[in-house]
């Protein structure tokens, strides 16, 4: 009797032994523990030249630069991370989620702009201090303190997926528009979620949509400071191009900044 009280508290059914859906409509599935390796891989500067003090030219520098100049540097050096296992929300919070926590829907694109009901949507035009107060809300709903926001090394492992490629699904840019909605097919706008394939660990939209906050200050590489004052976004959104669509890419906006482009997924500690 304990346990079915405890369960009508919390309004939660579980849909099996690795994933279970919430009392606002929100479907988390287990992402197991593993490690992986963060970030993009830069081509070996081992064999670059010493710079030559007789020349103007930094010999160095340069063949380093060369090697380096097509990885956006945020994402260096890659390194390995373990993870432990957490769940994920399978699809970016919804606007008809948002509403049955907040009351309200700030997103700029509802049925009026959309010509379409847009409950299904990512909600988004929402700092990362809303997302936040999101969290905040859905834990008292729900008696408990364990909905997050993911750190972004878990969002990186999860939209990876166990692929080390560009995207979950390998490296061939042709197959993006089969997971993702971004600028060469969203029509400038976004879409209701789950409507493209997911990844092997059943995340829809990790590619696309919306960019994603996580928890984490930015860098401007992993082995440097954080900055406070500018948060991270992952997974770029419908007015990205491909590459700006990558598991390793990283955005930053200040964490009171709000776009049309810009929402987030949660994250629950086991």
């Amino acid at each position: 009797m304990k346990k079915l009280v405890l369960g009508a508290l919390l309004a939660t059914s579980l849909l099996s032994a690795d994933s279970f859906t919430n009392s606002i409509g929100m479907t988390f599935v287990e992402i197991p523990s593993g490690s992986f390796m963060m970030g993009t891989a830069t081509k070996s500067t081992a064999a670059c030249p010493k710079d030559d003090p007789f020349t103007s030219k930094n010999e160095y520098q340069d063949c380093v630069d060369s090697r380096t100049s097509s990885v956006n540097k945020d994402e260096t050096p890659q390194h390995k991370v373990h993870v432990k296992s957490f769940y994920m929300q399978t699809t970016e919070v919804t606007q008809l989620q948002w509403y049955k926590v907040m009351g309200n829907n700030p997103a700029k694109f509802k049925k009026k702009k959309l010509g379409y009901d847009s409950r299904n949507n990512p909600v988004e035009n929402v700092s990362w201090y809303d997302a936040k107060e999101f969290v905040k809300r859905l834990n008292k709903m729900e008696h408990t303190n364990k909905y997050r926001l993911p750190t972004e090394k878990e969002w990186e492992y999860a939209a990876r997926a166990g692929s080390t490629g560009k995207w979950c699904f390998g490296n061939s840019k042709s197959k993006l528009g089969q997971y993702a909605w971004y600028d060469n097919n969203s029509r400038d706008k976004t879409h209701p979620v789950a409507k493209k394939k997911p990844n092997r660990w059943g995340l829809y939209d990790m590619h696309g949509n919306v960019c994603e906050w996580v928890s984490s200050c930015y860098t401007k590489t992993y082995n440097s400071g954080c900055y406070e004052n500018y948060k991270v976004l992952r997974g770029g959104g419908w007015i990205n191009s491909a590459n700006y669509t990558r598991s390793a890419v990283r955005n930053y906006y200040s964490p009171d900044d709000r776009y049309g482009d810009s929402g987030f997924r949660l994250a629950r500690t086991k």
